[in-house]
């Protein structure tokens, strides 16, 4: 799908009135609070403008709707797509075009306005009402809220890939190192040399020698699997393959698996253990990323220390790595992530249908 560009657009200014009605909050004070787990908005900047939780109720509450701050944090504006009950400093705004994806946008258009408002200049019904804000348009200069709505739902999954691919990862560490260690009760601390029997750095390949190409070159950054760029350069480098890397300058500690071939630099060091499978390695990384703890960019994991180093690993009732519980066990858990993945993305399609 073709990125859309928010410069590739006409623009227009609007009133905050002719694109949402502008509601009133009310106040519900401290001693009338009782605990519970709606959302009371207040005139804060933080946590979506969420004040408290509480179980009260009154003629505010309602989903789908902006708030914006017309006292305190002056001028910031939130979307709640859930039930919500609006205090006073804010102002409930219900939009006319009432979808969550054209809500988040206009919701950032309000909030670019906030400079303008303070203590001493508060953002009231009034002014918020004849309030201008700066909208795409289409051809016949109306608010183009399909480019709004496409817009908003492209940055979402420019979002959520990352960020599942960080709760993913979150999930397998807390596996792992919490619940994975109850289901292998027998844990044993072994040598690297015990685990892989391929411990071999990279080779230094300097920037200037870089030659553009499709290989990728994995060095000691913490970012894209270790993926430093793509080269094309063919003689006196080191390209390895189903293993992991060890980054031992840099990123101390930022281990990552390979499937594919990579040329690896000499801020990286190759671990590798043959017939071992990818979910074996998955498990590891982990364990070997809690290296981090112990070095930094001015103790570097050289040929010597690695070698001293040790993994918590689960082991056989002969004393030996399991490996094949460490593959059984990350099968599973990538069984789980693809299903709970899966669930969100679909949820997400089906939303506004």
């Amino acid at each position: 799908m073709k990125k859309l560009s928010l410069e590739s657009k006409n623009w227009d200014a609007f009133f905050i009135e002719d694109v949402a009605e502008i509601i009133s909050g009310r106040d519900i004070y401290e001693k009338e609070r009782i605990d519970g787990l709606v959302p009371y908005i207040t005139a804060t900047a933080n946590n979506n403008g969420i004040g408290y939780f509480v179980a009260n109720n009154n003629e505010t509450l309602e989903s789908g709707c902006l708030s914006v701050n017309r006292n305190g944090s002056v001028g910031y504006c939130f979307y709640h797509p859930y039930q919500a009950l609006y205090g006073n400093d804010t102002r409930k705004l219900r939009p006319k075009k009432n979808n969550r994806y054209i809500s988040l946008f206009i919701s950032m258009c309000i909030t670019k306005q906030r400079e303008k408002y303070g203590y001493g200049y508060k953002m009231g019904t009034g002014r918020l009402k004849r309030q201008r804000i700066l909208l795409p348009v289409d051809t016949n200069n109306n608010p183009n809220w399909a480019f709004m709505e496409a817009y908003m739902k492209q940055k979402e999954q420019q979002i959520l890939k990352p960020t599942i691919e960080k709760l993913c990862n979150r999930l397998i560490i807390n596996n792992i190192l919490g619940g994975g260690k109850s289901l292998c009760s027998n844990w044993k601390a072994f040598y690297f040399t015990e685990v892989f029997t391929e411990i071999q750095r990279g080779k230094r390949l300097k920037k200037a020698d870089h030659k553009d190409g499709q290989t990728p070159y994995v060095s000691s950054t913490s970012l894209n699997n270790g993926i430093d760029g793509f080269i094309g350069n063919d003689g006196s480098v080191r390209r390895f393959n189903n293993c992991l890397t060890l980054a031992n300058s840099g990123s101390v500690g930022c281990a990552f698996y390979h499937q594919y071939t990579f040329v690896a630099s000499d801020h990286v060091t190759k671990l590798k253990r043959d017939g071992l499978d990818k979910y074996a390695y998955l498990f590891m990384i982990p364990i070997i990323n809690r290296l981090s703890e112990k070095y930094s960019f001015n103790r570097e994991i050289n040929d010597e220390r690695i070698k001293r180093e040790k993994l918590l690993l689960p082991a056989t009732d002969k004393g030996e790595i399991d490996f094949a519980f460490m593959s059984a066990f990350m099968k599973e858990v990538e069984h789980n992530i693809l299903n709970t993945t899966l669930k969100v993305f679909k949820g997400r399609l089906n939303i506004n249908k």
